[in-house]
């Protein structure tokens, strides 16, 4: 805790803090295979020093926070790998491969790692057609559904691991339900480490911000009641650039602390993504620096990069992104 401290007193001094970007696409483009069952989760056994290696880029690039890859190594995830006895183990490996990255790297600056905890892979609770959207894109098609109590117990062992691990905080990264985001910001809070509450949005049909991929909630509805968890960070991420300009102001509106954000590039090819192909993104990194500064302008204070935004569109913003955020408007 200690060590999260100096981070809180340059949050609370107004300081723009960089995460590093992509895990998942960054790793895929280093040639590590994803997994239909697990997407980079498999990659911590198979290629561990490409997952070291991608944390070195990041940190070289001038980032404060790297991300472990756990996103996707919950019980849930690992079981139809059949790698369920190695959880403890791939999580422990996750989190010794950004040290030893940060080590390596960072002799002359502070570096923080943030544990990855998500609801990936749950589709007990799920959103209404998320078991049919996902059969879609060749994802979930061999898992059986986790009911709802060992989908929290789940959540709360991954978390406790990688705090034990030695992570300097988490990241609450929820892409599911309502009940999804609940559970997964509840687990990380739990360990009594400083937490950052991460949300996914979409903009529908007729522009209304919904929650996750496909829900019917309204983005809105449940921040009031999820931020009052004990999260230290409001973060919009794995959304469009669209969706997260959206959803900024509606996050301000329930929240008076630091905001985050780490979009994703929305890709077109996102099932062909999960079968090891890859394709240029619509947004040049030279255009994300601009967009970028203009939510920098807005308040936002800590800025990454999500699915599809590497470290070509990373290593920028060091020096492109002003150095304290801007005066919020009331």
């Amino acid at each position: 805790m200690s060590k999260y401290s100096a981070l809180r007193t340059r949050i609370n001094n107004g300081e723009v803090i960089l995460l590093d970007g992509a895990i998942g696409t960054q790793l895929q483009n280093m040639r590590a295979p994803m997994n239909n069952q697990a997407w980079a989760a498999a990659v911590l056994e198979t290629h561990p020093f490409t997952v070291r290696r991608m944390h070195e880029n990041y940190i070289d690039a001038g980032v404060d926070v790297i991300t472990t890859n756990t996103y996707s190594v919950g019980r849930h995830n690992l079981e139809p790998l059949g790698l369920v006895e190695k959880l403890e183990e791939l999580n422990l490996r996750a989190v010794m491969l950004a040290q030893d990255a940060r080590d390596v790297c960072a002799k002359e600056r502070p570096v923080y790692i943030a544990g990855s905890v998500s609801n990936f892979g749950l589709l007990a609770g799920g959103e209404p057609g998320w078991k049919d959207y996902m059969r879609t894109r060749v994802l979930m098609n061999r898992r059986s559904e986790t009911s709802d109590t060992q989908a929290q117990a789940n959540l709360v062992e991954q978390a406790e691991m990688l705090a034990e691990a030695g992570v300097d905080l988490l990241v609450a990264e929820a892409t599911g339900s309502t009940k999804h985001r609940h559970w997964v910001i509840e687990a990380c809070v739990s360990t009594g480490l400083p937490v950052w509450a991460g949300f996914k949005c979409n903009l529908d049909a007729i522009g209304d911000l919904r929650v996750g991929y496909r829900s019917d909630d309204l983005f809105e509805t449940s921040l009031d009641t999820l931020l009052a968890l004990g999260a230290e960070v409001a973060t919009i991420f794995h959304s469009t650039i669209e969706a997260t300009s959206a959803a900024l102001p509606v996050i301000q509106k329930h929240w008076d602390g630091p905001i985050g954000v780490y979009p994703d590039a929305d890709r077109s090819d996102y099932l062909r993504a999960y079968r090891d192909d890859t394709t240029d993104n619509a947004i040049s990194p030279e255009a994300y620096v601009e967009i970028t500064k203009n939510w920098v302008e807005q308040g936002v204070q800590i800025i990454g990069g999500c699915c599809g935004f590497e470290i070509e569109y990373i290593r920028p913003l060091r020096e492109a992104l002003p150095k304290k955020i801007g005066i919020r408007s009331t």
